[in-house]
């Protein structure tokens, strides 16, 4: 079994103890465990987006942190088995609510969005080759612009496709669309979000040293285990079975705390 996968079992665990438990402040603090442990997946999600669009990543991690909740609160075994791949959606989805908003404020010059219409009929017919080895340069020289007004037009135009809420997709056999696993924001969410990040930053405080440091790494710095692992000059199994005793003793703070 890889180490990522052990996580996942982890995380399917507090989900069933989440689901099961009335006590509130167990409720959340689950919760704040599985962000913790999710929260790799949504900075790799979150850096991919920003290298297209040239976005703030911290505003995505925001906004994937929310998608996290709401994917941890609606969660549902019968109909999303996977999990991961049901949160995955949302995280997506709402990194994407929060691209569309942000296209939406955005005035584009009408010379910006003739010149992208000018760039999709250009590259329209060139092969795949073509298309693999073109550069904002010559797109430039081809259309006889600047080219940072090239880079602007192909940004915006990236901007709309990631921001397209319509495309269906498959959740365990039920489509649907993002638009529809994504509501608007609620600052009610946005500052719940927010004290969760305060409470898991409380809780990883209080971890034995060489715990703390590894969870900070993985954590706070989105480094993956081997990478940890280089780091601390220990091997990767000790990195992985930290993390794991790591995960216990925050749980076990939880379940002091009731």
């Amino acid at each position: 079994m890889g180490n990522t996968d052990s996580i996942y079992i982890k995380i399917q665990e507090w989900l069933d103890l989440y689901r099961t438990t009335n006590i509130k402040k167990q409720k959340k603090r689950l919760m704040n465990l599985i962000i913790v442990a999710m929260m790799p997946v949504i900075k790799k999600i979150a850096n991919s987006i920003a290298r297209r669009a040239e976005d703030p990543v911290e505003d995505l991690i925001q906004a994937g942190s929310i998608g996290l909740v709401k994917a941890i609160k609606r969660y549902n075994p019968e109909v999303n088995p996977k999990f991961r791949i049901y949160a995955g959606y949302l995280i997506v989805g709402e990194m994407q609510h929060y691209m569309r908003d942000k296209v939406a404020m955005i005035k584009v010059p009408r010379e910006i969005l003739e010149l992208a219409m000018r760039i999709k009929l250009f590259t329209k017919d060139l092969s795949e080759d073509e298309i693999d080895n073109l550069t904002s340069q010559k797109v430039a020289e081809a259309l006889d612009v600047p080219v940072s007004k090239v880079n602007t037009a192909i940004d915006i135009d990236r901007r709309k496709k990631i921001a397209s809420l319509d495309e269906l997709i498959n959740i365990d056999g039920n489509k649907t669309t993002i638009g529809d696993l994504t509501p608007a924001y609620d600052y009610k969410e946005y500052s719940e979000q927010k004290d969760l990040q305060l409470e898991i930053a409380d809780i990883i405080k209080k971890l034995p040293p060489e715990l703390k440091e590894v969870v900070e790494l993985f954590y706070y710095e989105d480094m993956k285990q081997s990478e940890i692992a280089e780091k601390l000059s220990v091997n990767q199994m000790m990195v992985s079975r930290r993390l794991k005793k790591a995960f216990s003793y925050m749980y076990n703070l939880i379940k002091t705390k009731e």
